[in-house]
Parts: C-alpha cells; sequence; structure tokens
C-alpha cells in the first residue's frame, strides 16, 4: 500500500478514548433479526461486536438478496494507496452482489467539514449503505454525523477507524482489526527473535495521537513488560504521519540518538519502507523489522538480506479487505439476512522471514510478482484488480 500521503488517520482526544475503544474491541453482542431498509436494522443478526479471524469469513452471496440496493463510501482521507486498495475492495466485493445498483465514493482528503458533510449527504440522498472510515479527525468529531445518518434510515458501518459511540445504537457495527492485538504479535516476534540477549527496540507510529498506534504500543508495552532483556526506547509512538519520507526522517533522528537499535516496530508497510532508507543513507546494517505486509517489503527482501546478514522481516495483514466485512454486514442488515462473522479481528503475523512462526509464508513466497509495489500481499484483489488501480 505506497505514496507519500497520509494511511487513513485514528486520532484520540484522551487515554479515556483509547481506554473505551480497547474495550468496545473486546466486546461481543449478537442482535435480534428484523427486516432491512429502516433504522430497524440496527437490530439485525449480524454478530455486532465479535472478534474472530479471517477463517470466519462470510460469502456475499449469503447476504445478497434481490431488492436494489444503494452504496456509499465516505473514507476521511482516501488520498493513498492503502485507501485506493481498500476502495478496490469493495468494489469487488459489491460487483458479488448484483443487486448493489450503484457504489459512490467520497474522499475527505483529512476535511472534517467536508468529511462531515458527505455522511449526512450520503443520507439526506437517500443512500441505503453507508459505509465509513471516520479518520479526518478523532473518531468522536464524525460521530455526530453518524448518527445523523442512522437516524435518517441509513444502515452505516464504520470502519478501519474507531468511530467511537454504540453499535446498535449509534450505527449497525464497527469493522476492524484489534490494534493491540496487532502490537502484542509484533513485539513477541522480536522476542522470540533476539531471544536471551535481548536487545534496544522502537517504535514508529502514526500521526500524534493516532488511536491505533496508541492502542498497538499497548500491545507492545504489555508484551515487553514480561521480557526486560529487551529495551523499548521510545517512550510513545514516533509521529510519522504514515507518510515514509517522514518516517524516514524521524528513524534517521533515532539512528543519530541511540547508536544500538536491534529492532524496528513500524505500524505501515509505508513506514517500514522509510525506515530502511534511513538505515541505507546512514551506512547501518538493517536491524529486524516488522510490520504491516507490503509487496516492496516481501519482494525487495532477499536483495537487502544479501548485504544486510542480520536482517530479518514479519508483517501481519494490512487488512485493505475489511471494507469487504463492512459491506456484508450491512448488505445482511438491509436483507433481513444472518451474517455471523467476526467484525473485530486478530491479526497474528502473515510472514516471517526465519520461518520459526506457524502458517507464515517467507518473503518470497508472500511476493506478488505480478503486481506493483504498492500492493497489500494479503489483499484478496486479483493482479487485474490491482493493475487497474496502480498501472
Amino acid at each position: 500500500m505506497n505514496n507519500t500521503t497520509m494511511r487513513p488517520v485514528r486520532l484520540v482526544a484522551s487515554a479515556a478514548v483509547v481506554a473505551a475503544a480497547l474495550i468496545l474491541a473486546g466486546c461481543s453482542s449478537t442482535n435480534s433479526s428484523t427486516s432491512g431498509g429502516t433504522s430497524n436494522t440496527l437490530h439485525a443478526d449480524i454478530a455486532a461486536g465479535k472478534v474472530g479471524t479471517v477463517a470466519g469469513f462470510t460469502k456475499i452471496g449469503d447476504v445478497c438478496g434481490s431488492k436494489p440496493v444503494t452504496v456509499t463510501v465516505v473514507d476521511g482521507y482516501g488520498t493513498n494507496s492503502w485507501s485506493k486498495t481498500v476502495k478496490a475492495e469493495i468494489d469487488s466485493e459489491a460487483a458479488k452482489c448484483k443487486s448493489i445498483s450503484s457504489v459512490s465514493y467520497t474522499a475527505g482528503a483529512g476535511d472534517l467539514a467536508a468529511t462531515n458533510a458527505a455522511i449526512t449527504g450520503a443520507a439526506a440522498k437517500g443512500s441505503n449503505i453507508l459505509l465509513v472510515i471516520p479518520d479526518a479527525g478523532p473518531g468522536q468529531a464524525q460521530l455526530a454525523s453518524v448518527r445523523k445518518a442512522t437516524k435518517a434510515g441509513t444502515i452505516v458501518v464504520p470502519f478501519a477507524s474507531d468511530p467511537t459511540g454504540k453499535a446498535g445504537t449509534d450505527y449497525l457495527d464497527y469493522a476492524d482489526q484489534i490494534p493491540s492485538f496487532s502490537g502484542q504479535a509484533w513485539a513477541q516476534w522480536v522476542v522470540d527473535t533476539l531471544g536471551d540477549k535481548g536487545g534496544n527496540v522502537v517504535f514508529l507510529g502514526g500521526p500524534a495521537g493516532a488511536a491505533v498506534s496508541a492502542q498497538e504500543f499497548i500491545g507492545i508495552q504489555k508484551v515487553l513488560a514480561k521480557n526486560p532483556q529487551i529495551k523499548l526506547l521510545t517512550p510513545e509512538p514516533v509521529t510519522t504521519n504514515w507518510d515514509p519520507a517522514q518516517a524516514q526522517q524521524a528513524m534517521a533522528g533515532l539512528l543519530s540518538q541511540f547508536p544500538k537499535i536491534d529492532a524496528v516496530i513500524a505500524d505501515y508497510g509505508a513506514v517500514a519502507n522509510g525506515v530502511i532508507r534511513a538505515y541505507q543513507a546512514a551506512g547501518v546494517t538493517l536491524p529486524l523489522l516488522t510490520s504491516t505486509d507490503d509487496n516492496s517489503l516481501s519482494c525487495g527482501f532477499d536483495a537487502l538480506k544479501a548485504t544486510n546478514p542480520g536482517y530479518e522481516l514479519a508483517t501481519n495483514s494490512s487488512r485493505t479487505w475489511i471494507g469487504r466485512v463492512a459491506l456484508r454486514k450491512a448488505l445482511a442488515a438491509f436483507y433481513g439476512k444472518a451474517d455471523h462473522e467476526p467484525s473485530l479481528f486478530n491479526l497474528g503475523l502473515v510472514e516471517d522471514s526465519t520461518g520459526k512462526t506457524a502458517d507464515t509464508k517467507k518473503p518470497a513466497d508472500a511476493c506478488l510478482t505480478d503486481a506493483p509495489t504498492d500492493a497489500s500481499p494479503s489483499s484478496l484483489l486479483t493482479s487485474d484488480e490491482f493493475k487497474k488501480i496502480f498501472g
């Protein structure tokens, strides 16, 4: 997923918001089934808040019906490769349900007012389903608009960015990863790979105060607290705005500040690429690196490993497919069908160059040789679909 713009942003106003998001992520509830098309769909049989893995995916054919339905997607940013891939994944999934008559899309480009206007505007225009990435500001900054759209009778499913609020009241459901779980997975890989000798590690997040980075950091700290041989040099996520150029600059600063960094955790693959460039510019051998999956990381691993013997790579899914889940949940509510797949996902590692993590691929095997460098190897898009996005 990569260019020099921001990945979807999840900001928090306070530590209390982070804590509330974690509580929401851990809850699981199933609402009673009713017919679709009105605000009564808030009580649909869609297992709101259920936690699980991708093994629990539902097929869209099981939740598609015959009545025509319109879909609107509002992305608070929508300007980088990750967002473009997410949009393509939704389009790909929608094409499998012939009753979807249209899928419209608005990128807020980080403008909160424009994003809120797009949310309420979709409801005013009578869109049946509204999928929202509420990341043009803190999740709660878009919550009033989400509530208004819901009250207007639109089926609203926020995804990929914590909306705050309450599923089943303010919106139908919220679909995403559980960030703290990802943080634990990355940190445990660092612990296992460095072994008893230990070492120093840094964590690079997104924008200052980004909720996803803050929650991932909690997971990292939880693991490292049990492994004192690993020293976390960064007391909070290092700000990068999920921008490779800014990540390179931030990593260069860390390298000048700390003479020995044995592992880097970055919560976006494009940021990991910035980390690599910073090491190369400094003439320092690459360390252990763990992040979200990115085709340039996978395809470029072997060449880097040849000149950096200590370099190892582990990634989890960039979850560009999460919009598919949001769409299926909304369709199930609209048609009065059941969808018991998870809404919230525990994402373990999908790639490990050391080969020590079960059910993971080596980077060369994860590499999509006929897809662009911006591609996410864990995406559900075909090579042809990737080419339509990135050429």
